[in-house]
Protein backbone atom coordinates (compact mmCIF):
# COMPACT_ATOMS: atom_id res chain seq x y z
CA UNK A 1 0.00 0.00 0.00
CA UNK A 2 1.70 3.03 -1.18
CA UNK A 3 -0.65 5.79 0.14
CA UNK A 4 -3.53 5.31 2.17
CA UNK A 5 -7.00 6.13 0.19
CA UNK A 6 -8.60 8.22 2.68
CA UNK A 7 -5.66 11.19 2.39
CA UNK A 8 -6.79 10.90 -1.51
CA UNK A 9 -10.01 11.19 -0.38
CA UNK A 10 -9.87 14.04 2.19
CA UNK A 11 -7.72 16.10 -0.67
CA UNK A 12 -10.77 15.91 -3.24
CA UNK A 13 -13.31 16.36 -1.18
CA UNK A 14 -12.10 19.48 0.62
CA UNK A 15 -10.87 21.20 -3.08
CA UNK A 16 -15.06 20.32 -3.67
CA UNK A 17 -16.33 21.71 -1.07
CA UNK A 18 -13.73 25.24 -1.92
CA UNK A 19 -14.98 25.04 -5.21
CA UNK A 20 -18.28 25.32 -5.02
CA UNK A 21 -19.28 26.62 -1.57
CA UNK A 22 -18.02 29.96 -0.83
CA UNK A 23 -20.68 31.43 -2.20
CA UNK A 24 -22.93 30.19 0.32
CA UNK A 25 -20.43 30.33 2.90
CA UNK A 26 -19.89 34.38 2.38
CA UNK A 27 -23.71 34.40 1.92
CA UNK A 28 -23.84 33.03 5.71
CA UNK A 29 -21.44 35.30 6.65
CA UNK A 30 -22.91 38.57 5.49
CA UNK A 31 -26.09 37.05 8.08
CA UNK A 32 -24.09 36.25 10.74
CA UNK A 33 -21.65 39.87 10.83
CA UNK A 34 -25.42 41.22 10.68
CA UNK A 35 -26.70 39.46 14.01
CA UNK A 36 -23.60 39.96 15.58
CA UNK A 37 -23.82 43.63 14.54
CA UNK A 38 -27.48 44.40 15.13
CA UNK A 39 -26.81 42.65 18.57
CA UNK A 40 -27.72 38.89 18.48
CA UNK A 41 -25.06 36.10 18.72
CA UNK A 42 -24.84 32.98 16.89
CA UNK A 43 -26.42 29.43 18.01
CA UNK A 44 -24.53 26.66 16.23
CA UNK A 45 -26.57 23.38 17.35
CA UNK A 46 -26.08 19.90 16.08
CA UNK A 47 -26.52 16.07 17.27
CA UNK A 48 -23.98 13.15 16.99
CA UNK A 49 -20.62 13.66 15.29
CA UNK A 50 -22.43 16.78 14.11
CA UNK A 51 -21.22 18.51 17.36
CA UNK A 52 -17.83 18.25 16.54
CA UNK A 53 -19.16 21.43 13.72
CA UNK A 54 -21.03 23.57 16.23
CA UNK A 55 -17.69 22.90 18.98
CA UNK A 56 -15.58 24.69 16.35
CA UNK A 57 -17.50 27.64 16.03
CA UNK A 58 -18.32 28.35 19.36
CA UNK A 59 -15.67 29.02 22.43
CA UNK A 60 -12.26 28.85 20.75
CA UNK A 61 -9.06 30.12 20.42
CA UNK A 62 -9.33 32.46 16.77
CA UNK A 63 -13.30 32.23 16.93
CA UNK A 64 -15.90 35.00 17.63
CA UNK A 65 -17.36 35.14 21.25
CA UNK A 66 -20.62 35.68 20.12
CA UNK A 67 -21.35 32.41 18.79
CA UNK A 68 -23.21 30.02 21.78
CA UNK A 69 -23.89 25.75 21.09
CA UNK A 70 -26.48 24.03 22.04
CA UNK A 71 -26.97 20.13 22.17
CA UNK A 72 -28.90 17.63 23.39
CA UNK A 73 -26.91 17.13 26.36
CA UNK A 74 -28.06 20.79 27.84
CA UNK A 75 -31.17 18.55 29.05
CA UNK A 76 -29.11 17.06 31.36
CA UNK A 77 -26.40 20.36 32.36
CA UNK A 78 -28.90 22.84 32.59
CA UNK A 79 -32.49 21.22 32.42
CA UNK A 80 -31.90 18.69 35.29
CA UNK A 81 -32.53 15.52 32.89
CA UNK A 82 -31.23 12.22 34.24
CA UNK A 83 -27.87 11.33 32.21
CA UNK A 84 -29.12 7.71 31.35
CA UNK A 85 -32.09 9.53 29.02
CA UNK A 86 -30.01 10.91 26.20
CA UNK A 87 -27.74 7.76 26.15
CA UNK A 88 -29.46 6.41 23.37
CA UNK A 89 -28.09 6.96 20.06
CA UNK A 90 -31.20 6.91 17.98
CA UNK A 91 -32.69 9.34 20.86
CA UNK A 92 -32.15 12.52 17.94
CA UNK A 93 -34.92 11.09 16.61
CA UNK A 94 -37.23 11.86 19.72
CA UNK A 95 -39.91 14.36 18.62
CA UNK A 96 -39.52 17.39 21.04
CA UNK A 97 -36.04 17.42 21.64
CA UNK A 98 -35.72 20.64 20.02
CA UNK A 99 -38.84 23.02 21.79
CA UNK A 100 -37.10 21.75 25.29
CA UNK A 101 -33.35 22.60 24.38
CA UNK A 102 -34.12 25.58 22.22
CA UNK A 103 -36.47 26.75 25.92
CA UNK A 104 -33.09 26.17 27.99
CA UNK A 105 -31.45 28.49 25.81
CA UNK A 106 -33.54 31.23 26.11
CA UNK A 107 -32.25 33.12 22.18
CA UNK A 108 -33.44 36.17 21.78
CA UNK A 109 -35.15 37.52 18.77
CA UNK A 110 -32.15 38.56 16.51
CA UNK A 111 -29.79 35.40 17.46
CA UNK A 112 -29.43 33.65 14.15
CA UNK A 113 -28.96 29.77 14.27
CA UNK A 114 -26.12 27.37 12.36
CA UNK A 115 -27.63 23.88 12.30
CA UNK A 116 -25.34 21.20 10.97
CA UNK A 117 -26.74 17.68 10.67
CA UNK A 118 -25.36 15.12 7.39
CA UNK A 119 -28.46 13.81 7.06
CA UNK A 120 -31.12 17.14 7.87
CA UNK A 121 -33.71 13.83 8.75
CA UNK A 122 -33.96 13.57 12.48
CA UNK A 123 -36.95 15.35 14.96
CA UNK A 124 -34.04 16.53 16.85
CA UNK A 125 -32.73 18.48 13.68
CA UNK A 126 -35.80 19.38 11.89
CA UNK A 127 -37.90 20.46 14.60
CA UNK A 128 -35.67 22.60 15.64
CA UNK A 129 -35.14 24.17 12.12
CA UNK A 130 -38.58 24.82 12.03
CA UNK A 131 -38.97 26.32 15.46
CA UNK A 132 -36.03 28.63 14.94
CA UNK A 133 -37.96 29.95 11.73
CA UNK A 134 -41.03 30.10 13.00
CA UNK A 135 -39.60 32.53 15.75
CA UNK A 136 -38.20 34.26 13.26
CA UNK A 137 -34.61 33.67 13.57
CA UNK A 138 -32.14 33.54 9.94
CA UNK A 139 -30.71 30.29 9.52
CA UNK A 140 -28.14 28.63 8.35
CA UNK A 141 -27.55 24.98 7.23
CA UNK A 142 -24.62 22.75 6.93
CA UNK A 143 -25.84 19.49 5.53
CA UNK A 144 -24.77 16.70 2.74
CA UNK A 145 -27.06 17.77 0.08
CA UNK A 146 -26.35 13.92 -1.70
CA UNK A 147 -27.41 12.36 1.97
CA UNK A 148 -30.49 14.36 2.36
CA UNK A 149 -31.96 14.28 -1.17
CA UNK A 150 -31.08 10.36 -1.27
CA UNK A 151 -33.76 9.30 2.03
CA UNK A 152 -36.84 10.03 3.85
CA UNK A 153 -37.54 12.57 6.84
CA UNK A 154 -37.98 10.87 9.85
CA UNK A 155 -40.54 13.50 10.98
CA UNK A 156 -44.51 14.04 10.92
CA UNK A 157 -43.61 17.05 8.84
CA UNK A 158 -42.11 15.36 6.05
CA UNK A 159 -39.59 18.06 5.98
CA UNK A 160 -35.80 17.83 6.21
CA UNK A 161 -33.11 20.97 7.20
CA UNK A 162 -32.58 22.30 3.44
CA UNK A 163 -35.96 22.98 3.49
CA UNK A 164 -36.09 25.28 5.89
CA UNK A 165 -32.33 27.42 5.78
CA UNK A 166 -32.17 30.66 4.11
CA UNK A 167 -28.45 29.36 3.05
CA UNK A 168 -27.79 25.92 2.98
CA UNK A 169 -23.94 25.04 2.57
CA UNK A 170 -23.09 21.26 1.46
CA UNK A 171 -20.49 19.66 2.88
CA UNK A 172 -19.96 17.19 0.23
CA UNK A 173 -20.22 14.37 2.01
CA UNK A 174 -21.62 11.31 0.40
CA UNK A 175 -24.98 9.68 1.72
CA UNK A 176 -23.42 7.77 4.34
CA UNK A 177 -20.52 9.50 5.02
CA UNK A 178 -18.11 7.05 4.71
CA UNK A 179 -16.34 6.90 1.49
CA UNK A 180 -14.24 3.57 1.36
CA UNK A 181 -15.61 0.04 0.43
CA UNK A 182 -13.29 -2.61 2.63
CA UNK A 183 -13.02 -6.11 0.79
CA UNK A 184 -15.37 -7.45 3.43
CA UNK A 185 -18.11 -4.95 2.38
CA UNK A 186 -17.24 -2.89 5.29
CA UNK A 187 -17.46 1.06 4.91
CA UNK A 188 -14.97 3.70 6.67
CA UNK A 189 -13.85 6.79 6.00
CA UNK A 190 -16.68 9.49 6.92
CA UNK A 191 -15.85 13.08 5.55
CA UNK A 192 -18.45 15.10 7.23
CA UNK A 193 -16.41 16.41 10.27
CA UNK A 194 -13.32 17.12 7.86
CA UNK A 195 -15.24 19.70 6.06
CA UNK A 196 -17.78 20.56 8.64
CA UNK A 197 -14.84 21.75 10.34
CA UNK A 198 -13.18 23.49 7.19
CA UNK A 199 -16.80 25.33 6.72
CA UNK A 200 -16.65 26.34 10.76
CA UNK A 201 -13.34 28.40 9.93
CA UNK A 202 -14.75 29.69 6.64
CA UNK A 203 -17.95 30.88 8.07
CA UNK A 204 -15.85 32.39 10.86
CA UNK A 205 -13.15 34.22 8.79
CA UNK A 206 -16.15 35.82 6.40
CA UNK A 207 -18.26 36.73 9.30
CA UNK A 208 -15.32 38.31 10.80
CA UNK A 209 -14.23 40.16 7.30
CA UNK A 210 -17.80 41.14 7.55
CA UNK A 211 -17.92 43.10 10.30
CA UNK A 212 -14.43 44.28 9.89
CA UNK A 213 -15.41 45.91 6.87
CA UNK A 214 -18.69 47.39 7.84
CA UNK A 215 -16.57 48.92 10.78
CA UNK A 216 -17.93 46.69 13.65
CA UNK A 217 -16.07 45.28 16.49
CA UNK A 218 -14.85 41.82 15.53
CA UNK A 219 -15.26 39.97 19.20
CA UNK A 220 -12.62 37.00 18.75
CA UNK A 221 -11.45 34.82 21.92
CA UNK A 222 -7.27 34.47 22.02
CA UNK A 223 -5.60 31.22 23.87
CA UNK A 224 -6.22 31.12 27.28
CA UNK A 225 -2.68 29.33 27.13
CA UNK A 226 -1.02 32.37 26.02
CA UNK A 227 -0.20 35.03 28.98
CA UNK A 228 -2.73 37.57 28.11
CA UNK A 229 -5.61 35.14 27.15
CA UNK A 230 -7.70 35.34 30.56
CA UNK A 231 -7.55 39.47 30.84
CA UNK A 232 -8.92 39.15 26.94
CA UNK A 233 -11.27 36.50 27.12
CA UNK A 234 -12.66 37.95 30.39
CA UNK A 235 -14.10 41.15 29.06
CA UNK A 236 -15.46 39.26 26.11
CA UNK A 237 -17.00 37.20 28.64
CA UNK A 238 -18.30 39.87 30.66
CA UNK A 239 -19.97 41.32 27.04
CA UNK A 240 -21.81 38.46 26.33
CA UNK A 241 -22.46 36.87 29.90
CA UNK A 242 -25.56 34.60 29.97
CA UNK A 243 -26.40 34.56 26.67
CA UNK A 244 -23.19 31.93 25.73
CA UNK A 245 -22.97 28.87 27.51
CA UNK A 246 -19.41 28.13 28.87
CA UNK A 247 -17.63 24.83 27.18
CA UNK A 248 -17.13 22.11 29.69
CA UNK A 249 -13.53 21.46 30.00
Amino acid sequence: MSELEYANIARSVVADVLDSQLGEVRRAGELMATAIRDGGVVQAYGTGHSRIVALELAARAGGLASVGMLSVKDLVMFGGADPADILDPTYEREPGLAARIYELARPEAGDLFVIVSNSGINAAIVEMASLVTERGHRLVAITSLNHTRGVTSRTRSGQRLVDLADVVIDNMAPRGDATIQLAGGERIGAVSSLTGVLIAQLLTEATCRALEESGARVPVYVSANTPDGDAHNAGLYSMYGARIRPIEP
